[in-house]
């Protein structure tokens, strides 16, 4: 905590501060340290499809045709 606060030691956590407060400043450091990217999120759709389209080009391998040749290599893996 305190790399995020230099004010946040453990004696100022634990007899300044309640829990609930502790968890806000943590909760808004890790937001401050690592920004969401509003633009880079995307739908569950948006997604499948540039899964699919990774598939077709050969970037990524389904995993029933991995489970597959293994089944074929060991036997049984289920």
């Amino acid at each position: 905590m305190a790399l995020l606060y230099p004010w946040a030691t453990k004696e100022y956590l634990l007899w300044e501060m309640s829990l609930p407060q502790i968890i806000l400043y943590h909760n808004l450091g890790l937001e401050i340290k690592y920004p969401k990217d509003p633009a880079g999120e995307k739908s569950s759709e948006e997604v499948k499809k540039i899964k699919e389209e990774m598939i077709k080009t050969g970037l990524i391998e389904r995993k029933d045709e991995k489970k597959e040749e293994l089944r074929r290599k060991y036997g049984s893996i289920d």
